[in-house]
Parts: C-alpha cells; sequence; structure tokens
C-alpha cells in the first residue's frame, strides 16, 4: 500500500465542522468548495501521510505498536523504583515512591490494554482509514481558520474507534497530529516526527 498517494488528483470530501451535543466529536456541516481551503486540507492531509509513511513499520505492522515503547520503558522502570523504596528513610519520599509505583502499573496496565486492542481493532480502522483517503471515500471535517496563520486549523478524521487530529499549529506552521483511541480511557498517540505515545 502507497500511504504517500497524491490527493490533489480527487477533490476531497469537505465540510465545516459542527460541535454537536453529548458528542467530543465534531459533525459535518456546510460543505467547503473554496480551493484555497482544500489546497489547505490537502497539504494537511499530505503531511499526515508522509508520517504515516515514516512510521508504517510500526504503525502498519502485524506485531509491532505505537505502545511498545513505553511498554518495554515502564517494565524496565518500575522495578528500579521498586527498590529504591527502602533506600531512604525519609517518610515522604518512601510513600512518593510508592504511589510513582501505584501509577506507573496503571500506565503499563493502559499501555498493554492498548496495545492488545491496536492489533485487534485499531491498526485495521487506521490502515483503511489511510487507502480510503486517496480515493474521496473519507469525509473530511475542518475547524479553525485556514487563512490566518496566527490562528489553528485543524482537519478531523474520524473512524469508528479512532478520532485523528491533523493541527496547523497556531503562529508556527508546524502540524501536531494526534490520535485519540476510544474506550481506553485517555490513551493517545502523537504522530511527531518520532511519534510518542501519551496516557491523560
Amino acid at each position: 500500500m502507497d500511504v504517500s498517494m497524491a490527493l490533489e488528483a480527487v477533490k476531497p470530501r469537505i465540510c465545516w465542522g459542527v460541535k454537536a451535543r453529548g458528542s467530543r466529536r465534531f459533525r459535518c456541516g456546510e460543505e467547503v468548495n473554496d480551493s484555497k481551503i482544500i489546497d489547505e486540507v490537502n497539504r494537511l492531509i499530505n503531511e499526515f501521510l508522509n508520517r504515516v509513511e515514516m512510521h508504517k513499520g510500526v504503525l502498519l505492522s502485524d506485531s509491532n505498536t505505537p505502545f511498545d515503547e513505553s511498554i518495554k520503558a515502564l517494565s524496565d522502570w518500575l522495578p528500579k523504583i521498586k527498590g529504591k523504596i527502602n533506600e531512604s528513610n525519609d517518610e515522604a519520599i518512601i510513600n512518593l515512591r510508592r504511589a510513582m509505583i501505584e501509577i506507573g502499573r496503571k500506565m503499563l496496565k493502559l499501555a498493554e490494554e492498548a496495545r492488545e486492542k491496536w492489533l485487534r481493532v485499531y491498526k485495521s480502522e487506521f490502515k483503511e482509514l489511510v487507502e480510503r483517503l486517496g480515493s474521496n471515500e473519507v469525509r473530511i471535517v475542518i475547524s479553525g481558520d485556514p487563512f490566518n496563520k496566527s490562528k489553528s486549523f485543524t482537519v478531523h478524521l474520524h473512524t469508528k474507534n479512532l478520532v485523528i487530529d491533523v493541527e496547523r499549529v497556531a503562529k508556527s506552521d508546524s502540524v501536531t497530529i494526534i490520535l485519540h483511541l476510544t474506550g481506553l480511557g485517555g490513551v493517545l498517540t502523537s504522530l511527531r516526527p518520532s511519534y510518542s505515545m501519551m496516557v491523560s
């Protein structure tokens, strides 16, 4: 699969986002036909596809996931911090380290759940979305100001279990891409040039 396909050959289906009551997702409002807006949307979508291409060995793999590095790091860190509990006689430090261990265990459990669900659910939706982007089958929702670069402008891509926000950051023209995974209580992945996994 070539995830760097040229979107310019196909007029994408774009609409302005409208906030829906009771949902964090935008629903589709007015259709967009302005060629300058479409060009900016294409630029952001192509940046998204370029980063997918950069990390396809993880994002589109049948065995690797975006959570593997975080799982390894947490698995290595937990025994080390556990071994430090008795190195101090200060009760406050001991309690702090115990709290850190508890938080670390919860983060590890959440990352392991995300890994399992990525391979079982999210990856196939993600792969299908990337493929459909080049054939005008994806409804693209936008928000923000496409012309004023001192303000942010965001392309929102939705599947059943994923929300992908491709944002042109205000006053910098840099692009931030966040993958929100539903049903995991706050797991999201940032597609920076070097991706990272965050838990909120």
